[in-house]
């Protein structure tokens, strides 16, 4: 169990009056039980977790027949398993997660979690990094993808987003679900990748001599530089939003800010929160975030770690050619 997420989880209990609360949601389970995951089909829980008020009550695990010995072996060992029937599952008890948002906890992480992040970040980007070096034009995006979901899968991750665009659609769609068209003479891969509980947001390009490419990557890491700038305990959501804004005026493409959202914090969920010109959440240390400021054809995504005194790039790889950029080592294009 994460201790840590235990204790923060009884004392928001007990503000809350409630005795025993019932933890079902996928991102829930994991950031509570130390990155224990309660699925077989992707984001529906089969299991949840029964949390007493006391200090020394222990947590118990329901689930049913079909997972209580796996669960309890491979996901939350130690944990006393109440199993029932799979043909006659009981109802989710109140209070639970889907009746109170546990977004707010989740978000400082604590020591061992960003332990685990840097190791799932260094994976990552080793992973997609390795895939976009051997890609060629000829390559399908659906080959990209693939590929990109192997190497994932050889480091323990599991892609969660996955998209993959070519030259023929990297310029028309934010969200280029992989298809069956050659990547021609430019080419992106973006995931988010979830290793216990955590999840690694990253995106690359390559250019096999694309015309465009180099002036668009070179505006794209201007308006991200504004929202790292920005990104510092104290500040808000709102605040780095009106950064991007302000960014994307300057370099004069000020409609790019409505064609695709931003990022925000990350941690447990792809985003736990965007930034947004409404969103007054304040950054502090251990903290999450994970930019990904773009124009058409081009994008630029890493994930960070919020620090006393900086960012602390969690997904950085030291093979991919960089650039810097307001003296940030920034990934460039990876020239084919």
């Amino acid at each position: 169990m994460n201790t840590t997420a235990l204790k923060k989880l009884r004392t928001w209990m007990d503000q809350h009056g409630f005795e025993r609360f019932f933890v079902q949601h996928p991102e829930n389970f994991a950031w509570l039980s130390g990155g224990g995951d309660n699925t077989v089909v992707v984001n529906r829980p089969v299991a949840w977790l029964e949390v007493p008020g006391g200090a020394d009550a222990p947590v118990k695990l329901h689930t049913s027949h079909i997972e209580a010995r796996r669960l309890a072996e491979e996901e939350v060992p130690g944990l006393e398993v109440i199993p029932h029937p799979w043909y006659n599952p009981p109802h989710l008890p109140s209070p639970n997660d889907s009746e109170h948002d546990l977004t707010l906890l989740r978000l400082v992480l604590g020591p061992e979690e960003q332990e685990r992040y840097r190791a799932l970040g260094q994976d990552a980007a080793r992973a997609i990094g390795e895939v976009m070096r051997d890609a060629e034009p000829e390559w399908t995006e659906t080959e990209l993808a693939g590929a990109v979901a192997s190497a994932l899968y050889a480091y323990g991750i599991q892609p969660v987003v996955l998209l993959a665009a070519g030259e023929e659609r990297i310029f028309s769609y934010r969200h280029p679900l992989p298809k069956n068209r050659p990547l021609g003479r430019l080419a992106m891969a973006v995931l988010c990748g979830r290793r216990a509980g955590l999840i690694a947001n990253v995106t690359r390009v390559k250019t096999w001599g694309h015309r465009q490419a180099r002036a668009l990557m070179d505006r794209v890491l201007q308006v991200e530089a504004a929202a790292l700038s920005c990104t510092a305990p104290g500040k808000t959501l709102a605040e780095v939003f009106l950064a991007l804004q302000q960014a994307y005026t300057d370099i004069g493409h000020p409609e790019a800010l409505e064609e695709h959202h931003q990022g925000g914090l990350t941690g447990y969920k792809p985003r736990e929160m965007l930034a947004t010109p409404s969103n007054l959440t304040v950054l502090e240390p251990a903290m999450a975030v994970a930019w990904n400021p773009s124009l058409r054809g081009a994008k630029v995504e890493d994930t960070f770690l919020i620090g006393e005194n900086g960012l602390e790039n969690l997904t950085l790889d030291p093979r991919w050619p960089t650039v810097e950029v307001e003296g940030r080592s920034r990934p460039g294009l990876l020239e084919g």
